[in-house]
């Protein structure tokens, strides 16, 4: 890696489009409810699909990683979207139904055939490598997830 030339910025990566079926539908959902998410996820894939090529991960681990990361906050489609859409600092009551999008995402995952092999990305996008909830730490310091 030393001599090699790495554009981080290159925008080849694993397109939605190219998702199957039961993925690209999910993320449709999501994004008639709040294009910012849908936005955020696909970022999210965009990076960790550039990440894992950086690393020189195997072209099965990058697919599998960066499917993860589209549906990484596909539970959100099921938080009110006041809540998910509010400008401001949650109340502790709106954090706490926050917080279910992991957990719903990765029930939503293990409920579909095609999703399961990816429910790792909703439900641990918000731990630690200790294994503690991150979301506890952010919201002491007052951001939103």
């Amino acid at each position: 890696m030393k001599n090699e030339n790495f554009d981080f910025y290159d925008k080849t990566s694993l397109k939605s489009y190219n998702l199957d079926t039961s993925m690209r539908y999910q993320l449709n959902m999501l994004d008639r409810l709040d294009v910012f998410t849908r936005k955020h996820c696909e970022n999210v894939a965009s990076l960790t699909c550039r990440i894992c090529k950086y690393l020189h991960c195997s072209k099965g681990f990058t697919e599998y990683c960066t499917i993860c990361a589209y549906l990484h906050d596909i539970g959100k489609q099921f938080i009110p979207a006041k809540i998910l859409q509010k400008p401001g600092k949650l109340t502790d009551e709106e954090y706490e139904i926050m917080k279910t999008h992991t957990t719903i995402g990765y029930q939503m995952c293990m409920d579909d055939l095609k999703l399961r092999p990816y429910a790792a990305g909703p439900i641990y996008h918000h731990e630690a490598l200790d294994g503690s909830r991150i979301s506890k730490r952010i919201n002491k310091e007052g951001y939103s997830l």
